[in-house]
């Protein structure tokens, strides 16, 4: 039961980063407001997050769903890169005032940041903790 819900985040999490991308080029990305500095560090992201998170997302969902040891395997991976992920994105918005501005701006920020910061570890803990468990 429990990897039918971390593949139901996991997923969404995945279809998530897609939204963001979709916003961020139609809207943000467009946004004179917009310092190049941001606008530069928020375009080094697309590769990463479309070419390596989401896809691990989406295959450490699958194999949790039909209950294959490669969903742990893509849930620990998914989990470390949110983690990292998390972390730079919360170094620069220190760094560089993201955490000032708009409330919406900085409401916008906070949620990504937690969601990779919370859902990494938790990601890992668990199919460390089920791996941990089949392996012995």
């Amino acid at each position: 039961m429990l990897n039918i819900i971390v593949a139901i985040f996991q997923i969404l999490l995945a279809l998530g980063f897609i939204g963001f991308w979709i916003y961020f080029f139609m809207v943000e990305n467009r946004d004179p407001e917009n310092t190049e500095i941001y606008l530069a560090f928020e375009r080094s992201f697309p590769v990463p997050d479309l070419g390596w998170v989401t896809p691990t997302l989406f295959v450490g969902a699958i194999g949790l769903l039909i209950d294959e040891i490669f969903g742990l395997f893509f849930t620990i991976i998914s989990g470390s890169a949110l983690i990292f992920l998390g972390l730079l994105d919360i170094s620069f918005n220190i760094q560089n005032g993201g955490f000032k501005g708009s409330p919406s701006d900085i409401m916008m920020n906070l949620f990504i940041n937690l969601i990779c910061v919370i859902f990494g570890p938790l990601f890992l803990w668990y199919a460390w903790s089920v791996f941990s468990v089949i392996a012995v």
